[in-house]
């Protein structure tokens, strides 16, 4: 029994080196690479890699969702909290969703320093879980196969008069309502019609 246990476990370590060539270091006999398995694990839970919204482009987000007063935007996958922040400043309650803690540290700080904690928050979840239900606003830059896994929420859980804009990316057939483009980037401007569509 002892013998099958030994190999067994000599085969589950087998199956991680061969899955994570570049994880485990096995110099000096020991696994070294331990802490970077860990790093990769937290990595693959992002689905999205964080660039920053270029400003000009924020501002024209906003604009597009026609963001005011009485507001509630969420934004899905907040990097450092600049939308967040832009909406705050706008008179919205504004939430940004970020799975990533450095930038949940960050963009906190970025609150913090614009002076709206009043009105902004950011939360350390995964944008997939998130209940969008409480928004009127969703924003987002995302990627293509991530913004058809939220559509189906999006549709479902969003009231009617809601909108959503999307950086870059449009949702597949789900035709937007208005597209602006801002020094060649595209900006897409969905409104949530009783359908849901």
């Amino acid at each position: 029994m002892n013998n099958f246990r030994r190999w067994l476990t000599l085969s589950f370590f087998a199956v991680l080196v061969l899955a994570q060539p570049t994880v485990f270091d096995f110099r000096g006999g020991g696994l070294t690479g331990l802490a970077s398995a860990q790093d990769s694990i937290r990595e693959s839970k992002k689905i999205v890699p964080f660039v920053p919204t270029p400003e000009n482009v924020v501002d024209k987000m906003i604009e597009l969702a026609g963001v005011k007063k009485g507001d509630v935007v969420y934004d899905l996958g907040s990097g450092d909290g600049r939308i967040v922040i832009a909406a705050a400043k706008k008179g919205a309650r504004a939430v940004g969703f970020e799975i990533d803690p450095d930038l949940v540290v960050e963009s906190r700080a970025n609150i913090q320093k614009a002076g709206v904690q009043e009105s902004a928050e950011i939360r350390n979840q995964d944008i997939l879980t998130v209940d969008l239900s409480g928004a009127s606003v969703v924003t987002m830059y995302l990627l293509p196969d991530v913004n058809l896994k939220l559509r189906p929420n999006l549709q479902k859980q969003l009231k009617p008069g809601s909108r959503i804009v999307s950086h870059a990316f449009d949702m597949g057939d789900w035709k937007a309502d208005k597209v602006e483009q801002v020094d060649g980037r595209s900006i897409y401007l969905w409104t949530i019609s009783s359908k849901g569509r």
